[in-house]
């Protein structure tokens, strides 16, 4: 599961928390975990411990406070934590009855197409010597797969103009990176990828027009396994961030 929970979740964390203890997923995601590292990791361990998750680790943000935060029900067996990101990126190593999976939590920068490239350079390097692997979270990108319409680029506002176009067109290279790297959308492989991810009814002003920005992609390895895919969308899910949680179920 990967949950962009909107500048740290502040007064909505106990709507965040129930969301992930009715999903109860294995692996868990949280993008712009911004005030889980204060007072000694406070926060961190409260969602640990209210959600069921005995392993937990946090990657800081190279810039502000956007950090990522991983959650396991399965011991890491290992972590890095990459640098330099504008965002962040901890890739979590674990024992499943799959086999050793590694797993790559990310969000990637907002600012421009062209800034992402070289952060997902760096995550593909990492971990491409594992067969099975799945990187998941806010990737700020768009998806050609997913039949944007190219007159949505009138109704973007400044700051979605520099993250998605340039010279007013609509860009999709930075998924396409991540695919020709030998990863797979799940949303696409299931026929799911017309589900946006966000803005949910929390900000209807929000500068994400209907977009899938969150992803969760896997090794081809893993694809046999895949079953589900869900984007989580409810009365809580709608108050409780900008961004919807998606999951996927490996068998």
């Amino acid at each position: 599961m990967t949950y962009n929970i909107l500048n740290g979740g502040k007064e909505r964390l106990p709507f965040i928390v129930e969301i992930i203890k009715k999903e109860s997923p294995d692996c868990l995601t949280i993008n712009e975990a911004n005030t889980f590292v204060a007072d000694s990791n406070k926060i961190l361990k409260h969602v640990a411990d209210e959600t069921g998750f005995p392993y937990y680790d946090i990657a800081l943000s190279g810039e502000f406070d956007f950090h990522v935060a991983v959650f396991s029900k399965f011991p890491l067996k290992s972590v890095r934590k990459l640098q330099p990101l504008k965002r962040a990126c901890l890739i979590a190593f674990i024992e499943t009855k799959f086999g050793e999976i590694s797993i790559a939590s990310l969000h990637l920068t907002p600012n421009s197409e062209d800034l992402r490239h070289p952060e997902i350079d760096l995550v593909v390097n990492s971990q491409k010597d594992w067969e099975n692997r799945i990187l998941m979270g806010d990737m700020n990108s768009l998806s050609s797969r997913d039949s944007y319409s190219p007159d949505m680029v009138k109704k973007l506002n400044e700051v979605s103009l520099r993250r998605f176009t340039t010279d007013g067109k609509l860009r999709f290279d930075a998924i396409e990176k991540i695919e020709s790297s030998g990863y797979y959308d799940s949303a696409v492989q299931l026929g799911k990828n017309k589900e946006r991810t966000s803005p949910t009814l929390l900000n209807e002003f929000s500068q994400h027009y209907n977009m899938r920005l969150d992803y969760i992609f896997l090794s081809k390895s893993l694809l046999s396994r895949l079953v589900d895919y869900k984007v989580i969308k409810n009365k809580l899910t709608e108050k409780a961030s900008d961004h919807y949680p998606i999951t996927v179920t490996l068998n």
